[in-house]
């Protein structure tokens, strides 16, 4: 069963909506230099790169390591954030830094430069949709047994 893949549509599908909102008129791109970090719309990773980030970091499309990241966030002193994703209600937000802490400035380079985007933009990506998706893995309030 893929369910993070269904939801990981479901949030990168409003990304892309919000990011389409209409404008004036197109503005020419100006071209990155080589070997510069691409990404999509405002630096944002694109979809496809985006799902691979987050099925790499839950465990595969099954989310087999929910339980770990909500076990790293903790330990990062983030329960408090966390329980908001986890139970029904509002979601409390997370920053760049925040994620640098609980992944590692190390690691979310490494991930980002095997994608060719920036690193801090990354973690602010993350920053973003980590809670929706933690929050949309678990919509009955509380965390799923494992089997």
């Amino acid at each position: 069963m893929d369910i993070l893949g269904e939801i990981l549509k479901q949030v990168l599908e409003g990304a892309t909506q919000q990011q389409q909102a209409p404008q004036r008129a197109p503005q020419p791109q100006p071209r990155a230099p080589q070997g510069a970090p691409q990404g999509g719309p405002s630096g944002m990773p694109n979809p496809n790169d985006l799902a691979e980030i987050f099925k790499q970091i839950f465990g595969g499309g099954d989310a087999q390591k929910l339980p770990d990241v909500v076990k790293q966030f903790e330990e990062k002193g983030l329960r408090d954030e966390v329980d908001s994703w986890v139970r029904t209600g509002p979601n409390k937000p997370v920053s760049r830094r925040q994620i640098e802490d609980v992944f590692g400035e190390r690691e979310l380079e490494e991930i980002a430069r095997q994608r060719n985007i920036d690193r801090e933009r990354l973690a602010e990506v993350l920053g973003r949709y980590i809670p929706k998706i933690i929050d949309e893995l678990t919509p009955s309030g509380q965390m799923q047994a494992r089997r």
